[in-house]
């Protein structure tokens, strides 16, 4: 299931660059083709997140992708059974060929869709192709036994389908029509009543699939927000301990070190006591908005509580880090224009500690908290790397 995690959106390793978005855990890409775009289309108004979870269930929803293509072979089989047309019997191995084609396509989670999709269309046109030679042999009890089982595939498809309403409709109408175009032409005094049947089937179907697709971008939407909230900091709008932890892991599932730094505000407490809580909410939002500035796109800010925050990025060695530590204080240490006439000054210590892929994040905390601490003792309004190779023995950048 496809969630959103805040990740940098570039990571700096030691070496070179390299890109890490958002969509690397699993990404499920639109198709690139103009015609495939324009029938796979989601919604251009959607949030990217929302569009990539809505098109997710062309790849996760598998079980009716089975069970239509099992139903189409067996139509077909019987067809070639009471018939004894081998045209019927090689619609059934293509159908077979074809199914075990589109279930190895969805494994391809990070490549364009335009197959997907495409495949998906050439099942339903073998559907349609089936029901034409059906209707066509005259065999009453087949194009009764076809037409229940068109009616069938048309539910699975607006179930599935919904999210891409043009796609999920040609699919529909391809079927629809194979069998009400051939009917028409072999009993042309039928086509009146037909031609009304269709327009309501179509405006049917189109409700159906606008309801359901409503209805799951509501829900998606609602959880999106929900989940927002959950990993993120009210006050500041940056991410809480949690949404630092899913970024955390994210990068080290994908193999990245990291370069972690621990903040802690100097001179905050008499900020709050002399002008007021509200004066230092809104000294601590400016803060998370500088922080924001200097470290993105190449890290993430994180509010840890009170006047602490973290900072966590890619790899850097020495020099960069206390590069972007020095960046942060110059930030932070500028005045804070709280109301006409009232300005306030804080400073910032900072601990940053380099660390390894194999490192958890409470580890390089307390790590980064014990260069915290000699940055607050040697004078405050530093930056203090704690080296990996003596890990007992911070050292000042």
């Amino acid at each position: 299931m496809f969630q959103q995690i805040f990740i940098p959106t570039r990571i700096l390793g030691s070496k070179n660059h390299r890109e890490v978005s958002v969509l690397d855990c699993i990404t499920y890409q639109p198709p690139r083709t103009r015609i495939m775009r324009w029938l796979g289309e989601i919604g251009p108004n959607l949030p990217a997140d929302v569009q990539a979870r809505l098109r997710a269930d062309f790849y996760v929803s598998k079980g009716p992708l089975v069970t239509g293509a099992v139903n189409t072979t067996v139509v077909a089989l019987v067809a070639y059974y009471r018939s004894g047309n081998v045209i019927f019997a090689a619609l059934a191995m293509a159908d077979v060929m074809l199914l075990a084609l589109r279930l190895m396509l969805l494994k391809r989670v990070t490549a364009p869709s335009d197959p997907v999709f495409a495949t998906g269309l050439l099942w339903a046109c073998l559907q349609g192709g089936t029901i034409i030679l059906v209707v066509a042999s005259s065999d009453m009890a087949m194009s009764f036994f076809i037409l229940a089982s068109g009616f069938a595939a048309i539910g699975g498809i607006i179930g599935r389908n919904f999210a891409a309403p043009r796609y999920a409709m040609t699919q529909v109408l391809v079927i629809d029509l194979s069998y009400k175009i051939t009917f028409s032409i072999l009993h042309p005094e039928f086509l009146p009543l037909i031609l009304v049947q269709s327009g309501v089937f179509f405006l049917m179907n189109q409700a159906v699939m606008r309801q359901h697709r409503l209805a799951s971008i509501q829900a998606i939407t609602a959880e999106r927000e929900s989940r927002r909230q959950s990993v993120t900091d009210p006050l500041t709008g940056l991410v809480n301990r949690r949404g630092l932890e899913e970024t955390f892991d994210a990068l080290s599932k994908a193999g990245v070190e990291r370069t972690l730094f621990y903040l802690d505000l100097d001179g905050f407490k008499q900020v709050n006591d002399r002008l007021g809580h509200a004066a230092g909410d809104m000294l601590l939002r400016e803060v998370g908005r500088r922080l924001r500035d200097v470290v993105e796109p190449d890290g993430v800010a994180c509010r840890l509580g009170g006047d602490e925050f973290l900072i966590l990025t890619g790899a850097l060695d020495a020099g960069a880090a206390s590069a972007l530590g020095a960046g942060m204080i110059a930030a932070i240490a500028k005045p804070y224009d709280i109301e006409p006439g009232v300005l306030a000054n804080v400073g910032v210590s900072l601990g940053a500690v380099m660390g390894g892929s194999g490192q958890g994040l409470g580890e390089l905390m307390m790590r980064a908290d014990r260069a915290l601490y000699v940055a607050k003792a040697s004078g405050k309004g530093r930056c203090i790397l704690h080296c990996d190779a003596d890990a007992s023995m911070p050292q000042a950048a």
